[in-house]
């Protein structure tokens, strides 16, 4: 495996993973937030703190899935950039 091809699958995986990293988070979000019928104080205490846990949590993923989008679309330019040249070098 060329490393052309290698950088672009690895390109393509980071970038995958960029997209399906906020999710996770953010679903646990959607069902922290819902309210309850009859709270009381203790319960609206405890679920504001859930809910700005996972507001960081989703926050640190967002941050970090943008650092892999980051790298995999360097190492995609880098595979599409290789894979141009070597072909232009080989007259295909």
């Amino acid at each position: 495996m060329s490393r052309a091809r290698l950088a672009l699958t690895a390109g393509v995986l980071l970038l995958i993973a960029s997209c399906l990293l906020p999710c996770l988070p953010f679903l646990d979000l959607s069902g922290i937030s819902m309210p309850y019928q009859d709270p009381t104080p203790e319960m609206l205490e405890k679920q504001a703190a859930d809910i700005t846990a996972a507001e960081h949590r989703l926050a640190v993923h967002a941050a970090i899935a943008g650092a892999l989008a980051v790298i995999g679309l360097a190492a995609f330019i880098y595979a599409w950039k290789h894979r141009r040249a070597r072909k232009a070098d080989h007259g295909i």
